[in-house]
Formats: structure tokens, C-alpha cells, sequence
């Protein structure tokens, strides 16, 4: 009885010290949690900039979300996807952020209500096997922190949602002012404000953060100083010297400088190349980087272009796998303008040299190489893509910079030079005298105009990075791009083939061979 006693005693403290573990660990758990990410690069963890911005809440943070529900293929788990992220960040929101989820497709009321914080319904084509029509849905999700909000209209892809979502939160905990991208205009550059194509893309994208404006530097004034970035993207005309010069000055006052450039173009109507003459040469050949007068090309890591193929008696446009569109695959592990990038496609595309020795107040790094599969020829005439199926006579082989970076004081160009002439102006009076001895700038120097179009990520890593604003840019890199699948060899297409075949078959005779031992060893034995 009294053993009895006892046991049932022991039973009911086990049972109590049960309970309170349980209540301690829901207790501490509720203010200390954990979670775990098996993915190598942890793609499925918020950044730590992200959880840093979600710290920063002082206030309550409402995510709505308008979600039609039952989407087919591609958008059938978006709206999952985009809770689940915004539950992520809910849980780094010290309980200041509450995410509630409606379907307005249906309701009058719900529909007027995501239409008033700029949640517009947009087209849905539906298909099933007695119906193909056009629906009218909703795929948006509206943030509201005090008296300010933001939207994200319309989810339609997911491989940046983190960076979407994170910068729509920092926009609302922001009071500063948007910062001005000027692009110079004038010499046959592409107009970003109105070009159609991937170049609205990149717009789009960089119209969300920052400002965008044209720029005129051939006029007598300098550039202004509420402009925080000039990019130079593929002048077809020289620049003027008092161009050169107001851009030299900026640089003087430690602006921030992107400048693509390229040395020839395709012409897709005689299907040869054409030099172009930018007048930029000694320029950016003095600040400490060279774009040299060739073409990099690659016939094992390229893009994609159109051509006119015959076939039979019509002409069609069939996009071909083309060498002069290198994938540049050697990018730099550290720099967070490509960190999490596999690749940059560079077309038409040279390669460039850093100066040798370099400035002692210049820091310069490349942050794209070509493939080591690549080669490069000083000139070519023809670009149908026959003319690269074989070698071309003068090409060098190897991997060659394509994009460089660099950071640190220069002297100016025009140190010494009389101050250049504005053409056309007879108001040449400027504000300050030349600068010799300019303060920390920021430059990015890379020989294709074309790449602009064809590195969304890139670009938009880079206008962060030279406007010095790189909180976002680890968040963005993270989730950009999946490595691409590479192609086996041949020896490692026989040996997986091999394994295929006769793994299965090995492993049947080891285990029967085993079995035998064993049944030989119980009969010996008996």
C-alpha cells in the first residue's frame, strides 16, 4: 500500500512539473522564438536588413491584403506566399504589425475599399475546359503606418516580394526627401523617361525610390547639387569638352558616376557592325579605367538575339544562342552590387583595363569577368551569327573585365586647362571656380551601352550603391536569381548513366550475398 502510495505521488508531480514546463517554455516563447531555414543560402529567412527596418516600428502597422482567391497556374500560390512573408515579418514587429486578408472580387463595398488605397483590379485570363474568358481580380496588398500608406498594386511574380515588401515599409518609415537619378541626354542617349521595352522596366523600378530626370551638360551651369547620381548610358555623338567638364566638376564635389559605353553596335539591316565615337576615351582612361576597342565574345555562355532566318520561301525572326551577347559568369564575391548574382549579360560588349599603377587615393575593383570560355577580337566586320562558329583570325582567348568599380579622390581632368567654351551660350559665368582636388566619389565604368536593358537587378543594385542607400541591396541580391542548371560533361553523362544502370543491381547481390553469409553461419553453427 505504501509502495502504491508513492508511486502515485511521483505520478502526480511528474504530471505538475509537465504543466509548468510546459507554461515557462509558451511563456518565454512568446517574447523568444527561432526559426529554421535548411535552404544553403537561407532563401526562405528574412534578411537582416528586412528585420532591422521591421524593428524600427514604433507605432501599429496594418498589411491589407485584396487577394482573389482560386487563381490559376502561374498566380495559384501567390496569395500564400505573400502571407507567409507577411507573417514573417509580423513576427519581428514586437506585435506592432497585424495582417488581415479579404477577397474583393465579389463584394461592392471590399472592391471600392482596394480601389481607394490605389488597388486596382486587373486582368485574369481564365481557362478551364468549357471556358476561356477575361476576369476582372485582385492580387494587391495595401500597408498603412499612421497617417501614411503605401501599395503594392499587384503580386505578380515572387522572387522579390522580401525586397518589395521591405522597401514598401522603409518608405513609409522614411520622412527624407527622394533622392534625384540624372541621366545625360543630348548625343543620341537613350531616353529613359520614354523608351519603350526592358528600359521601362528598369524605369518602373527605379521610379518607386528615386527620382528620375533628363540632363543637359553641354550648357554653361554646372550640374545641380540637388542631383545625387549622373549616369552616362551609350552617347552615339562626342561629347563636348564643357560636357566633359561639368561632369569632371561633378565628380570634383564627390558625385556618384555610372557610365556605359559602347565602341560598336549591330546594324540588323546590313548585318554589320558600326563604331561608334563617344569622345569619353581620355576622360575615363584618366580617372583610372580604360574601354578598350574590341569585342568580347563567348559561344558558350551568351544570350539570346533575333535573326532573319529563310525557311523555305518566307523569312522568319528566330531568337538564336549569339556569341557577342556574353554572359559575363566571373563576378566578384564581396561587392554588394553583385553579391547573389550568378551572372550579367553584356552585349556588344569590351573589355576594360584598370590603370596599372593605380592612384594612391583610388580603391578599384572589377565586378564582371567573361567566362574563361571567352574570347575577343580587336575588330569585325560582319555579325551574322555563321561568321563566329569557328575562330576568328586575331582572337584572344580567356576571361576579360567588363565592369569595373571604383571609389577614392581625383584630380581633375582640366587641373591646369583653361575652362572649356559652353557651345552656343553667351552666359558663361560659373558660380565657382574649377575644382582640382576632389572630394570621395563614387564611379562604375562598364564598355556596353546595351547592358543597361539586360540586368534589372544589377541597375538596381547599382543607383542604391551610388547613392550610397545599400540597405536594401542584400535583401534584393538574395532572392534575385536561381542558379542555372549547368550542363554535364561527357564523362559525368556516362558515369551518371552507369550508376543509373547498376547501383540498383549492386545493391541486390551485396545484400543477397550478406543473406547467404549469414544463413551459412546459422546452418554452421546448428
Amino acid at each position: 500500500m505504501h509502495l502504491r502510495r508513492v508511486l502515485v505521488t511521483n505520478n502526480w508531480i511528474q504530471l505538475a512539473l509537465v504543466i509548468a514546463a510546459m507554461v515557462l517554455i509558451n511563456t518565454w516563447s512568446s517574447s523568444h522564438f527561432f526559426r529554421i531555414d535548411l535552404t544553403a543560402d537561407k532563401r526562405y529567412s528574412l534578411d537582416s536588413s528586412t528585420r532591422a527596418i521591421m524593428g524600427q516600428l514604433d507605432k501599429p502597422l496594418y498589411a491589407k491584403v485584396y487577394f482573389t482567391r482560386g487563381l490559376q497556374v502561374p498566380y495559384n500560390n501567390h496569395e500564400q506566399i505573400l502571407i507567409d512573408k507577411l507573417k514573417e515579418m509580423q513576427a519581428y514587429s514586437a506585435g506592432l504589425m497585424s495582417v488581415t486578408t479579404t477577397d474583393p472580387t465579389h463584394s461592392r463595398d471590399l472592391s471600392q475599399e482596394a480601389q481607394r488605397f490605389g488597388i486596382e483590379p486587373i486582368q485574369y485570363r481564365y481557362e478551364s475546359s468549357a471556358v476561356s474568358e477575361l476576369r476582372k481580380v485582385y492580387m494587391g496588398v495595401a500597408l498603412v503606418y499612421g497617417d501614411k500608406q503605401t501599395v503594392i498594386p499587384a503580386v505578380t511574380q515572387t522572387h522579390m516580394l522580401e525586397y518589395e515588401l521591405a522597401r514598401a515599409v522603409r518608405s513609409l518609415l522614411s520622412d527624407e526627401e527622394r533622392q534625384t537619378i540624372a541621366y545625360v541626354t543630348g548625343h543620341g542617349e537613350p531616353d529613359l523617361l520614354s523608351t519603350p521595352g526592358p528600359i521601362e522596366v528598369l524605369r518602373n523600378r527605379l521610379l518607386e525610390n528615386h527620382n528620375l530626370i533628363p540632363l543637359n551638360v553641354d550648357g554653361s551651369q554646372p550640374i545641380p547639387e540637388d542631383i545625387q547620381a549622373v549616369l552616362v548610358i551609350g552617347p552615339q555623338q562626342p561629347l563636348p569638352d564643357r560636357a566633359l567638364y561639368n561632369i569632371d566638376q561633378y565628380l570634383m564635389r564627390g558625385g556618384a558616376l555610372g557610365v556605359f559605353l559602347t565602341h560598336s553596335k549591330p546594324d540588323l539591316r546590313t548585318l554589320r557592325a558600326q563604331n561608334i565615337y563617344h569622345g569619353m576615351q581620355a576622360f575615363i582612361g584618366h580617372l583610372g579605367v580604360q574601354i578598350n576597342r574590341d569585342l568580347v565574345l563567348d559561344r558558350v555562355h551568351n544570350g539570346q538575339m533575333q535573326f532573319p532566318v529563310r525557311r523555305g520561301q518566307s523569312v522568319q525572326s528566330v531568337q538564336i544562342d549569339y556569341p557577342l551577347i556574353p554572359r559575363a559568369t566571373e563576378l566578384s564575391p564581396t561587392h554588394p552590387m553583385v553579391v547573389g548574382l550568378d551572372s550579367l549579360l553584356i552585349p556588344f560588349g569590351s573589355s576594360v583595363t584598370l590603370a596599372n599603377p593605380m592612384e594612391p587615393t583610388i580603391q578599384a575593383e572589377i565586378l564582371a569577368s567573361s567566362s574563361p570560355s571567352a574570347g575577343r577580337v580587336r575588330s569585325i566586320r560582319g555579325i551574322e551569327p555563321n561568321v563566329f562558329r569557328q575562330l576568328i583570325p586575331g582572337e584572344e582567348r580567356g576571361s576579360w573585365p567588363m565592369v569595373a568599380v571604383l571609389t577614392g579622390r581625383w584630380a581633375s581632368y582640366f587641373s591646369g586647362k583653361d575652362i572649356p567654351p559652353a557651345e552656343g551660350s553667351t552666359d558663361d559665368v560659373l558660380p565657382q571656380p574649377t575644382i582640382n582636388d576632389g572630394a570621395q566619389a563614387r564611379l562604375v565604368v562598364a564598355g556596353s551601352a546595351d547592358m543597361v536593358a539586360n540586368n534589372l537587378a544589377f541597375m538596381l543594385n547599382m543607383a542604391d550603391w551610388l547613392l550610397e542607400d545599400e540597405s536594401l541591396i542584400a535583401i534584393r541580391s538574395k532572392i534575385v536569381n536561381v542558379p542555372t542548371l549547368s550542363a554535364l560533361t561527357p564523362d559525368q553523362h556516362r558515369s551518371i548513366k552507369a550508376f543509373n544502370l547498376l547501383a540498383g543491381s549492386l545493391i541486390l547481390f551485396v545484400f543477397g550475398g550478406i543473406r547467404l553469409f549469414f544463413r551459412r553461419s546459422t546452418k554452421a553453427s546448428a
